[in-house]
């Protein structure tokens, strides 16, 4: 099946495509004049990752900004984190990263912020879309300049001023998968000797010959469990395609989901911001709310995406967000991700408590999770959501984002993804077997 809303380039969170069949030059040249229209920018920087069309479609943006009078920042080859730092910490009006994230190379797109590194929203996005169908741009008599921009020395000159790992001496594996997350290695290696440094897949390949740039996908971490396992490292890290997403692996090779991780991140924010707001996803572990609660903490939970989360943090003056696929925000990364700084904060437990992560991660796992699991449909969501009202018509229900279930000993989460044609189910209960009845029976009705 195919979702309606997948037809367009201009996403609830981002402008994605194939290029040059669905994300053409020309239509992100008119983007970029598009842009200045609605937001009257003078100053915007971008930056890209290695996909093969990044160089062309930079060359198009910059030209409709340009003709449009902009002065723009070339970042060159940077991590989606970083461009969000630019545009939160410089007098830039906006930043554009040039990155489809973890989706195949022949994919490309545009994520926009503006304004301290507010995302641009899908609504926001749908007029920008109207605007290119309809307006008959001039072009501008003087032309904007574009200058080279490097911000690697400045990134990793802000890791080294507010985190301290003396001491520590644990060893970490790095694995970015070709991507743009070799950048990020650069600012591990400035931690040495304090820490040791071990990497696999540390070259630039866009086809990620080894495995996809996905750390939320469990199979995609099983060389980096090896390789920790063999270093006998301290932890794995993991990097997405743009970089802006952290999967873990502990030291006996185990992935740890992200809700995990930020049951950990949350005890290490909640002390230094006591009863501090947290944001977390739909799907997120019971364990993980219970945990903000227990430490003094105000949980929230919000709809899946990155730009939901971060817009829903900043209403709250939240100091954390997390995403069950890996995405961490901070208040101090102006409520977005922060690259590697959820790996620098984890590091920093383990040093103070003096405990490996597995043993973190045994103090906060309760739950039996299923994982996220991925069913192509043959009925329309809402026909889905109509049998499980039925078949559920006694428990809490939660139409948030996509449906959700709650039972007092299971609940479950069932959504459409809002960038690939499949439902999405996850499912938490009190006990494996409880955990594995429920998922069978909901991805018969699923996939029924």
């Amino acid at each position: 099946m195919s979702f309606i809303d997948k037809k367009t380039i201009y996403r609830d969170f981002d402008i994605r495509g194939k290029y040059p069949e669905e994300i053409t030059d020309e239509e992100v040249y008119k983007i970029g004049k598009a842009l200045v229209h609605y937001f009257q920018v003078k100053k915007v920087a971008i930056g890209r990752d290695i996909r093969p069309s990044a160089d062309a479609l930079f060359a198009s943006l910059a030209k409709g900004l340009t003709e449009s009078g902009v002065e723009v920042l070339d970042l060159g080859l940077c991590t989606t984190p970083m461009s969000y730092f630019i545009c939160g910490s410089t007098d830039v009006d906006m930043t554009i990263m040039i990155t489809a994230s973890h989706m195949p190379s022949e994919y490309n797109g545009l994520k926009i912020s503006v304004e301290d590194s507010r995302p641009v929203t899908g609504d926001i996005l749908q007029k920008i879309r109207e605007i290119v169908g309809t307006h008959t741009f001039s072009e501008e008599t003087t032309h904007g300049n574009i200058i080279s921009h490097s911000l690697q020395q400045d990134w990793i000159r802000r890791f080294k001023e507010k985190h301290d790992l003396s001491g520590s001496h644990l060893s970490v594996v790095i694995d970015p998968a070709n991507m743009i997350g070799v950048l990020e290695i650069d600012t591990f290696k400035a931690f040495e000797p304090d820490i040791s440094v071990h990497t696999i897949f540390d070259t630039f390949d866009h086809s990620c010959p080894n495995h996809e740039a996905n750390p939320m996908k469990h199979d995609t971490l099983c060389h980096l469990s090896s390789t920790v396992k063999e270093k006998t490292a301290d932890l794995g890290i993991a990097f997405d395609g743009d970089a802006d997403r952290v999967g873990f692996v502990d030291e006996l090779g185990n992935p740890v989901p992200a809700d995990l991780i930020g049951c950990l991140l949350a005890r290490y924010v909640l002390e230094k911001t006591p009863n501090a707001t947290i944001v977390c996803d739909i799907r997120s572990s019971k364990a993980l709310t219970e945990e903000i609660a227990k430490k003094g903490g105000k949980p929230i939970r919000e709809k899946v995406g990155h730009t939901h989360i971060r817009t829903r943090m900043r209403k709250e003056n939240a100091v954390l967000g997390i995403e069950l696929s890996a995405h961490f925000f901070f208040k101090d990364s102006f409520f977005s991700e922060g690259g590697p700084l959820p790996a620098f904060i984890i590091m920093e437990i383990m040093q103070k408590e003096k405990k490996s992560l597995s043993q973190l991660v045994s103090e906060v796992k309760k739950y039996h999770n299923s994982g996220e699991i991925n069913s192509q449909i043959a009925r329309t969501p809402q026909e889905i959501y109509d049998e499980l009202r039925e078949m559920f018509k006694d428990a809490k229900l939660d139409t948030t984002d996509g449906l959700t279930i709650h039972y007092e000993d299971w609940w479950c989460n069932v959504r459409p993804s809002a960038n690939d044609p499949v439902m999405r189910l996850n499912l938490e209960a009190n006990t494996e077997t409880l955990m594995s009845e429920k998922r069978d029976l909901l991805l018969e009705v699923i996939r029924g």
